[in-house]
């Protein structure tokens, strides 16, 4: 089942052509710095801080991090076309503010803007979203070869992703990383918001191992956030393999880390140094999936007014459960039913800034 504002969103947004090799997006040339969202040298969201207690280093710092972001597409057509004037790059930016600011102060950021999926491919019962979302990896594949030939200059990398973004993360790992001397240089892979189902990890990777602990590199940590005791109502979504695509349901075991303890068990933790942070800005709504035009508005990080809560990794799900006040108060918010989502990321932003400090000191 999915939710009734989800099925009605995706009945606005469903494309009314299929798929068609001949009639996509422009591929973008990863040689024209305006086809990345974030780089170290522009000034972007990527910069974003809560407040001046928080410092950033833009570059020159010794890892990189290579930055897939989610799904910001929501129009009918299958991928997007990557118009900087479009709501589709503004919510990419978005995410640069409350993701990926998070390694800000210790890796210097690349982030490709690529013809990322419509929502819609992941309902799609044809082949369609499936194809859009191979077109889309093949942008993500692209603007990473450029990006370990022409930026990293052999440093060692990280490799960030959430939702959209960590299902494209884990195919570029399973093509280009795992199993490789690219692997030799990465020091972790933050994979979020994406299930990954156990009974495939073993096939997926055969030298990049599931993190268990707070310094371990590597590795992949994954982990996908709700309210305690919610399942999700939508049962089914599309996951890649190398035998190709499959449809999985959505309540199996999955691959999950506690970024409150970074362990895998089921034991309920909590960080009280930790710092959640949300989204700022006048006169923009952030649950408006209809928007095409780029708004143009003044946006900003800041921390949540209400800190604290506790989570643990459901030991049948792989769900990350949470609880606690500040999860109080996020069930109050419009449209809110339960899964946490959107927060994957901000909820743990504190806790996700030191560990990456963690992982690489344990690295170098």
């Amino acid at each position: 089942m999915t939710d009734k504002n989800t099925f009605k969103l995706l009945e606005l947004i469903k494309p009314e052509v299929d798929f068609d090799t001949s009639n996509t997006p422009s591929e973008p040339d990863y040689s024209n710095f305006d086809n990345w969202a974030a780089l170290p040298d522009v000034d972007g969201q990527q910069f974003y801080v809560p407040d001046s207690s928080f410092s950033v280093n833009k570059n020159n710092n010794n890892v990189d991090v290579f930055y897939i972001h989610p799904t910001g597409f929501y129009e009918k057509n299958w991928n997007s076309d990557m118009d900087k004037k479009k709501s589709a790059f503004e919510r990419t930016e978005i995410m640069l503010g409350n993701q990926v600011s998070a390694f800000n102060e210790s890796c210097n950021i690349y982030a490709p803007e690529y013809r990322q999926a419509t929502y819609y491919s992941f309902f799609d019962i044809k082949n369609n979203g499936r194809n859009a979302l191979d077109l889309a990896y093949s942008d993500i594949e692209s603007a990473f070869k450029f990006f370990i030939e022409n930026f990293n200059k052999d440093k060692p990398f990280i490799i960030a992703s959430h939702s959209q973004g960590a299902l494209h993360a884990l195919r570029l790992i399973n093509q280009m990383i795992d199993n490789t001397d690219l692997r030799k240089r990465l020091v972790c892979a933050y994979v979020i918001g994406y299930i990954i189902p156990e009974k495939y990890y073993e096939n997926l990777f055969k030298d990049t191992i599931k993190s268990s602990s707070f310094n371990d590199t590597g590795c992949i940590i994954s982990w996908s956030s709700v309210v305690e005791g919610f399942k999700r109502n939508r049962e089914k979504t599309l996951f890649w393999t190398p035998e190709g695509w499959s449809v999985e349901l959505m309540s199996q075991k999955i691959v999950s880390t506690n970024p409150f303890s970074w362990t895998n068990d089921d034991g309920w933790y909590s960080d009280n140094k930790n710092k959640s942070i949300i989204n700022k800005a006048q006169n923009y709504d952030f649950t408006d999936r209809l928007r095409v035009e780029h708004t143009g508005a003044k946006k900003s990080i800041g921390l949540t007014r209400i800190q604290g809560f506790d989570c643990s990794v459901n030991s049948e799900s792989g769900l990350l459960e949470a609880r606690g006040p500040l999860i109080e108060s996020i069930k109050k918010m419009k449209y809110f039913n339960g899964d946490l989502h959107p927060f994957d990321i901000m909820l743990f932003w504190g806790t996700l800034r030191q560990n990456i400090k963690d992982r690489i000191d344990a690295f170098i």
